[in-house]
């Protein structure tokens, strides 16, 4: 139920409801319309970081200025675009300070981001004269380096830096840098070589900038990592140690070969089976680029091995040989880089020299007394080729049989007689005795 004061007191109020329809629906208009820079001011835009990683982001900030160099109203709407990767908004509003700011996202594409920020008519194109000299600048626009396209240096190292002859494997590390001297990320390093084989032709660098591959290689390898347009062929120079030229996109490593070490066996002229024979190893480390001996191993051809360590020089060896044959002793040189070289020579071990004795049996006729010697020969079984008979008394005979007889004139003196023995592969033994005819 309404009273009187009710219906007065809406008469009233009335007016001022009518009043503020109006201006809240100008206050909805500007709402719709955002601020924009007015003409004659400047947009200056910078960028936390110029070089990116793909995927890498930095922060943007616009800073509007009004042609009297005060900043413009709290709100002024600011625009950004960019050819590559995206930003987050793609509009903002200035602060207080006449401030505006985003975050750009390099994406996965390498190359150079062209950042601008506009608002309404305003470029940011700052006129400098010099004397006679005009130029322009747009100071509304930041350019930013993303991946390969940011590529400073790369610098190539070889771990170890030389391998053995016979083969090895060295890590060949490549270290990309920006043009700020920073780790690269996420960027392919292509790997390629003149000699072996690589474990890998293409691989990203970790978060320190870093990526490595495996040469193996017998033989001299020069190794180049590239980034970016090297990676497909084009151009961009470096060094073994990475060198310090802004914009180089690839680098070089030589990785060597070790000399390998020598070895020579003399054998002895004649060994015989039973006795030390002895054998002289002569080791030498390669003239160049040789490392260290750090072993000799000999193989003596009967099933006997022997480590004879680090031989270095001359070291005389003596081996016994349990039975008369034909050997072969084969010698291994190892030095510290891990070269291995074998070298094998023939001997031929002779048997023992036989052990002769005489016995003899007499047939006393006068005037003239019969001898029949027989050979003695140890070991049983020798084979004897010549029995060389000195009767002591200026005469010689030469058999092929054990035995053989002499005949004296009684009452001629005591007679030594001496045998020599001769067997198949020139081994000698000889005794003597003595008779009374």
């Amino acid at each position: 139920m309404f009273s009187v004061l009710m219906i007065a007191r809406l008469r009233r109020a009335l007016p001022v409801l009518v009043l503020a329809v109006p201006l809240a629906l100008a206050g909805a208009s500007c709402q719709k319309v955002p601020l924009l820079a007015p003409s004659g001011s400047t947009i200056t835009l910078t960028a936390s970081a110029t070089t990116l990683p793909v995927n890498g982001t930095t922060a943007l900030v616009a800073q509007v200025v009004e042609a009297a160099g005060t900043v413009p109203h709290s709100g002024t709407r600011v625009t950004f675009t960019t050819n590559l990767g995206t930003i987050q908004p793609d509009a903002a509003n200035t602060d207080t300070n006449g401030q505006a700011r985003v975050t750009f996202n390099a994406g996965t594409a390498s190359g150079t981001a062209t950042i601008t920020a506009t608002s309404g008519g305003v470029g940011g194109t700052t006129t400098t004269t010099t004397g006679t000299t005009t130029s322009s600048s747009s100071s509304n626009t930041v350019k930013i380096a993303i991946g390969a396209a940011a590529v400073g240096r790369v610098g190539v190292t070889a771990s170890p830096a030389t391998v053995p002859a016979v083969g090895g494997d060295s890590t060949i590390t490549a270290n990309v840098l920006d043009t700020n001297g920073s780790p690269l990320a996420s960027v392919a390093v292509s790997f390629s070589t003149t000699a072996g084989s690589l474990s890998s032709a293409l691989v990203n660098t970790d978060a320190n900038g870093v990526a490595t591959a495996v040469l193996h290689t017998a033989t001299q390898a020069v190794v180049t990592a590239s980034v970016g347009a090297a990676a497909a062929g084009g151009g961009g120079t470096g060094t073994g140690t990475g060198g310090s030229t802004s914009g180089t996109s690839s680098g070089t490593v030589t990785v060597g070969i070790n000399g390998a070490p020598t070895l020579v066996i003399t054998p002895p002229a004649s060994p015989t089976a039973g006795l030390p024979a002895s054998f002289t190893f002569a080791v030498t480390a390669a003239a160049s680029i040789g490392t260290a001996i750090r072993d000799v191993s000999v193989a003596w051809g009967d099933g006997d091995t022997q480590d004879l360590g680090a031989v270095t020089g001359s070291a005389v060896v003596a081996h016994t040989y349990g039975s008369p044959d034909s050997y072969t002793v084969t010698g291994t040189v190892t030095d510290a880089s891990g070269n291995t070289v074998s070298v094998s020579t023939a001997v031929v071990v002779l048997p023992q020299s036989p052990i002769v004795g005489i016995t003899f049996t007499s047939n006393l006729v006068l005037p003239n007394n019969t001898f029949t010697f027989t050979a003695v020969v140890t070991p049983a079984g020798t084979q004897i080729a010549l029995y060389q008979w000195d009767f002591g008394d200026g005469t010689q005979t030469t058999t092929t049989t054990p035995q053989t007889t002499k005949i004296y004139t009684a009452g001629s003196g005591t007679k030594t007689v001496r045998l020599t023995v001769t067997t198949p592969t020139g081994q000698t033994g000889s005794a003597t005795i003595t008779v009374t005819p």
